[in-house]
C-alpha cells in the first residue's frame, strides 16, 4: 500500500525509514512476509550502554529520522496509525551506522479504521488511548517523545506497571490533563475524581497506597539534566551537550507529550525545531569524523576513540566494541491487546501482548552484537 500510494517516490526519504516488504507468499495456509534484513533493535543498543542512554547526537539523528518517518505515514493517500512504536520496533540498518527504520505494523491501523480498543506498549501509550477518547496519528509522536527521552537517559520516562500507574505517572512529570480533555474521556473516572462545583479534577488515591509526587513536580528539566550535565550528570562537560542544547531538547519533548492530541506537534513542525537546526547538513553515518558526540559512560563499552564535538572537523575514527554482556535486564512488561467487544486477551505478535522481562536473544544474534563494532553509539 505504501509502494502504491507514492509510485511517484516523493516521499523517498520518509519512506526509505519504513522496513521494506520484499515480498510475501502462502505456505500451509499461512500469509508469509519476506522482510528486508536490518541490524539489531534500539532496545539492544540501550542494553549494550547498561542503560546509561546514548548522546544527545546520537538522540538527535534518530529523532530527526523518526519525525521524517512519521511525516511520510501522515500523507493523506497513507494516514497510517503504528499504534506501537517503542524503542523494541526501530531497528538500525546497519550496526556501524546510525540510520534506522520502523518495523512491525502488525498493529497499525489507517486513521477512520481503527481495529484495537487497547493499543501501544503501555510505557509508550498516549493519554487519549489510556482515556479512551477517539485516537488519530498523534499517538506515534506522544511515543516518539517518550523514546527519545528514554534513549538519552537510558530509563522509561512513565514506566507504569499497569494503566492507573501510568497515568499517575504521567501526571507527576505533565501535571493534570486540561478539564476539556478529561470532559470527553468515558474512562476517565478511572483516574480521576471530579468534584462538586466547579467540576475540576483530582487524581484519585492509589488502591494499593502507592505514593506519588505532586502533579508536575517530578520536571522533566531534572530527568534530563539540563542545568546539571544531563542524566545523572554522566554528560557534565561533554561537547554537544550544554544547556542550551537540554532545553531545545526539553521544549521539542514537551510538544511532543502535550496532552491535547489536537495541539501536540505533528511530524512536519517537529522537523522545523530549534533542535534540529545542528544536524542540516550532516549525514548518519556514525562512524564518520563529523559527527561523533562523546564517549560512552557504559561498562559495555570496551573501547572508544573520540573524534570531537558534533560537526566539528575530528581527526580520528570513533570506535566503540559490543560486549557480550551487561549486568542487569530492565524488565519491560507490556499489555494485552483486547479486542473490541470480545473481552478476549491473546498476546499480540505485533508486540503489544509480549512481555519483555526476560529478554532473549538467539545465539546467534547474540554472538553478532559481541563482534560487531559499532562505531560511536554514544
Amino acid at each position: 500500500m505504501m509502494n502504491k500510494a507514492d509510485a511517484d517516490n516523493k516521499y523517498y526519504i520518509g519512506k526509505d525509514k519504513i522496513v521494506k516488504l520484499k515480498r510475501h507468499f502462502m505456505w500451509r495456509n499461512h500469509l508469509c512476509l519476506v522482510f528486508e534484513l536490518l541490524s539489531y533493535n534500539l532496545y539492544d543498543l540501550l542494553r549494550n550502554t547498561n542503560f546509561r542512554g546514548v548522546s544527545l547526537n546520537l538522540t538527535r539523528k534518530f529523532a530527526q529520522q523518526l519525525c521524517t518517518a512519521l511525516l511520510f505515514l501522515s500523507t493523506p493517500e497513507l494516514n497510517i496509525i503504528h499504534c506501537d512504536l517503542k524503542p523494541e520496533n526501530i531497528l538500525l540498518c546497519n550496526p556501524k551506522r546510525s540510520a534506522i527504520k520502523i518495523v512491525d505494523f502488525g498493529s497499525s491501523c489507517q486513521l477512520g479504521q481503527r481495529i484495537y480498543q487497547y493499543i501501544q506498549s503501555r510505557f509508550y501509550r498516549s493519554p487519549e488511548v489510556l482515556l479512551g477518547i477517539p485516537y488519530d496519528l498523534a499517538i506515534d509522536m506522544w511515543s516518539l517523545g517518550c523514546i527519545l527521552v528514554e534513549m538519552h537517559t537510558g530509563e522509561p520516562l512513565f514506566s507504569g506497571a499497569n494503566e492507573v500507574d501510568q497515568m499517575n505517572k504521567i501526571v507527576e512529570v505533565l501535571g493534570m490533563p486540561p478539564k476539556h480533555i478529561l470532559d470527553q474521556a468515558h474512562k476517565a473516572r478511572k483516574y480521576f475524581d471530579k468534584l462538586p462545583g466547579d467540576g475540576s479534577y483530582v487524581l484519585k488515591k492509589a488502591k494499593d497506597g502507592k505514593k506519588y509526587k505532586l502533579p508536575g513536580t517530578r520536571r522533566l528539566h531534572d530527568i534530563l539534566g539540563v542545568e546539571s550535565g544531563g542524566p545523572g550528570g554522566r554528560r557534565l562537560g561533554e561537547p554537544g551537550h550544554a544547556v542550551s542544547d537540554y532545553l531545545k531538547f526539553k521544549d521539542l519533548i514537551l510538544r511532543m507529550l502535550d496532552f491535547d492530541p489536537k495541539t501536540r506537534v505533528t511530524p512536519y513542525y517537529a522537523l522545523q525545531h530549534n533542535f534540529f537546526k545542528r544536524t542540516a547538513d550532516e549525514g548518519t553515518n556514525t562512524s564518520s569524523n563529523a559527527n561523533s558526540g562523546s564517549t560512552s559512560t557504559s561498562p559495555a563499552v570496551a573501547t572508544l576513540i573520540d573524534t570531537g564535538s558534533p560537526g566539528g572537523g575530528g581527526n580520528g575514527n570513533s570506535q566503540t566494541v559490543l560486549v557480550s554482556s551487561v549486568s542487569g535486564s530492565r524488565a519491560r512488561s507490556d499489555p494485552t491487546v483486547v479486542l473490541p467487544g470480545s473481552g478476549h486477551h491473546h498476546s499480540s505478535s505485533a508486540g503489544t501482548g509480549v512481555p519483555y522481562s526476560n529478554y532473549t536473544q538467539s545465539a546467534a544474534t547474540q554472538t553478532a552484537m559481541e563482534c560487531e563494532s559499532f562505531p560511536s553509539v554514544a
